[in-house]
């Protein structure tokens, strides 16, 4: 008896754990005037508050605490054109949400008295006088690695090293691709062919070769990968090789012999040679929770993609999404961008304007 008794106890912890610290919830409340949502799912909390006529939303990522995660207070910041809201969360940082001029608005773009307290000092920059400068705005997660023609500078922290990776220059970089931590490329010290892949772990900073085994022409691009597993398609010679960077695989999956596949929801499918010949298909494994429009740069979450909130006033070119945390170039600047902080500058590099194809690649541990 004792020993069911036991098991029975042990079934319901283990239901109470995964209700009150795993499940998704969604829930719906009230603060004074404003009707609150909030819902929880896969480590992130989306909230949306309504008032009257204006919708304001914002996202935190998290990982699910036993008791669900509300709004306290509201507290309402006007002058003649700007209208914010200020979220309070207990034990969360949290920023201004505002309407301004027409337009919802990062807090951080809005010249206002009623939002100074919650920006931090800004430093007007000057044009570096280098040609390359780091301005040690990274954290210690987070690795940011741009091409030099011969390897990469990696920057992470306080810090960045310069790492050569071949003899000669190469200026297109179109052959490289990042995998977690890794950075994959064409042995670019060959001619015509290549025969390896050269890794670089950007934690480490060792790098690696990989025997292809195939010689595969330079006239070829990068599909994507799976998992581990990274696609090259020869345009060429009409070959799709798949290979397994872990084990240093090289395998053909596709050509006029076989016939092509393609990876789609989760499984490989027939069809046509054109589309990766003519189309220049792309497997596409980033998932994200909003959607960006141009004109400055506007974000808007799956949630409610009518509200598009304006994050900058420049059309800029986006290198990575992390979370809620976006890594982007503009002209030869590159900048990450978070709602509490604004942009803030990673590194100046002066012919990134001319070059940004395929030399920026972000790492978050």
């Amino acid at each position: 008896m004792k020993k069911w008794l036991l098991i029975l106890l042990s079934i319901f912890f283990i239901i109470v754990i995964f209700k009150y610290r795993f499940s998704n919830y969604s829930i719906s409340y009230k603060i004074d005037n404003f009707n609150v949502k909030t819902v929880y799912r896969n480590k992130r909390l989306y909230f949306e508050i309504t008032d009257n006529d204006k919708v304001y939303n914002f996202d935190i990522y998290e990982k699910r605490s036993f008791k669900k995660t509300m709004i306290s207070k509201i507290d309402i910041l006007e002058d003649e054109k700007t209208k914010c809201i200020y979220p309070t969360i207990n034990n969360y940082k949290t920023y201004p949400l505002c309407y301004y001029d027409g337009v919802y608005m990062d807090y951080n773009l809005i010249d206002s008295s009623i939002l100074d307290i919650y920006k931090e000092e800004t430093v007007e920059l000057q044009k570096p006088s280098k040609d390359f400068t780091y301005y040690n705005n990274l954290e210690k997660n987070e690795y940011v690695a741009l091409w030099n023609y011969k390897g990469y500078k990696v920057m992470n922290g306080n810090y960045y090293n310069n790492v050569e990776l071949f003899k000669n220059d190469k200026y297109d970089n179109s052959l490289a691709y990042i995998i977690d931590n890794t950075i994959y490329m064409a042995n670019n010290d060959e001619e015509h062919e290549y025969t390896k892949l050269t890794s670089l772990n950007l934690e480490t900073l060792k790098s690696e070769v990989i025997e292809l085994k195939h010689n595969i022409d330079f006239d070829s691009y990068i599909v994507g990968n799976v998992k581990n597993k990274l696609y090259i398609f020869d345009n060429k010679f009409s070959i799709l090789y798949e290979i397994d960077v872990k084990k240093k695989k090289t395998t053909i999956i596709g050509n006029n012999e076989k016939g092509y596949v393609k990876y789609e929801d989760g499984k490989f499918v027939t069809c046509s040679k054109s589309l990766y010949k003519v189309d220049k298909f792309k497997i596409n494994n980033s998932n994200s929770n909003y959607t960006y429009s141009s004109d400055g740069m506007y974000k808007s979450f799956n949630e409610n993609n009518i509200l598009n909130i304006k994050i900058n006033n420049n059309e800029n070119k986006i290198i990575k999404e992390k979370d809620n945390a976006i890594y982007y170039q503009y002209k030869d600047n590159f900048y990450k961008y978070e709602p509490l902080n604004g942009s803030r500058i990673i590194f100046y590099n002066y012919e990134l304007t001319f070059n940004s194809n395929n030399t920026i690649f972000v790492y978050n541990k």
